[in-house]
């Protein structure tokens, strides 16, 4: 997926230099700064969540231990050097939107109506009042390729954007986590440029990802009662192995990139081995950012983020 299509979905990530991530593990903070034309990583910091105390859904942004999320937050702002007023970008969990992909000739209109049409046709597949309701839709270069849409409540996307806000910053750009690793994807080369299987796994949430020259040919999410199971999962992407096959016509991956939690790893990327014959690598840091002396752990952890602010520079 080009850089130049991905600024079509949320808000573009330009000039970010803070980034803050998200997910049921973890609050993620990372702050950047641009030297003689390059992209350095200046800090990066995880604060763990207890379990249960973030569980966000397509109709709540999730801040069940509100306290807790609120302290993390402060502490990883405090710990990466926030400045006020520093333009950031938010990754946010996948389970709180909506993908759906339209084949061409299912939202024919006039291009300026076009996008209308893809909201009418998301409305109906979301809980959320018509006022309440966000569609983001990016259309491909080639009409064999489907429109991606993305469905979300605005104002739980602003509940994300709010408690950046509170601690000073200037929120600039909110993405899921799916879509912040594709951004990264988008700029990694050559390997990227057949078909190409993404997997985002968390505790509450997973998203199956299949592209195709760089846009998106299948994406399917699941919420915790897939994620959560060991079983689910598997039986999930040995489903979407045989949708590649049958539906698509798919025969060899060009690549396979997992993004999970470390215990997690192991597991799912047998699950994808198994019936992809692949195996998955971890979604690496983009080339342009510079990064010394962060722990791997803790890097891993944190590729959605560092996916937006290697693109906003």
């Amino acid at each position: 997926m080009t850089p130049g299509f991905l600024r079509r979905f949320f808000l573009e990530p330009a000039g970010a230099e803070v980034a803050l991530e998200f997910s049921s593990l973890a609050v993620v903070g990372a702050r950047v700064e641009s030297r003689r034309g390059k992209v350095e990583l200046r800090s990066l910091v995880t604060e763990p969540l207890g379990e249960g105390s973030f569980a966000p859904t397509l109709e709540d942004p999730g801040f069940v231990g509100r306290e807790e999320i609120r302290d993390a937050v402060k502490r990883v702002l405090a710990k990466v050097g926030a400045m006020p007023m520093a333009r950031a970008a938010i990754v946010v969990p996948d389970a709180v939107a909506r993908f759906r992909l339209f084949a061409q000739d299912e939202v024919q209109a006039e291009p300026k109506k076009r996008d209308e049409l893809v909201a009418f046709r998301m409305q109906k597949l979301l809980p959320f009042a018509a006022g309440d309701l966000r569609v983001i839709s990016a259309w491909p270069r080639s009409s064999a390729e489907p429109v991606l849409a993305i469905g979300f409540s605005a104002a739980v996307l602003a509940a994300y954007e709010q408690v950046g806000e509170a601690f000073g910053l200037d929120v600039g750009s909110v993405e899921t986590s799916t879509m912040a690793l594709l951004r990264g994807l988008g700029t990694a080369g050559p390997s990227t440029s057949g078909d190409v299987l993404l997997v985002r796994h968390d505790p509450r949430w997973m998203t199956l990802t299949l592209t195709r020259g760089g846009w998106p040919v299948s994406i399917r999410s699941f919420d915790e009662q897939v994620a959560g199971n060991p079983d689910e999962v598997r039986k999930e992407i040995a489903s979407t192995a045989v949708f590649w096959r049958d539906r698509l016509a798919g025969t060899a991956l060009a690549a396979a990139f997992l993004h999970c939690s470390d215990p997690s790893f192991d597991r799912v990327g047998q699950d994808v081995l198994s019936v992809f014959e692949r195996t998955p690598e971890r979604v690496k840091t983009p080339a342009n950012l510079l990064v010394a002396g962060i722990p791997g752990a803790i890097e891993r952890q944190a590729a959605p983020a560092l996916a937006l602010l290697g693109m906003g520079h």
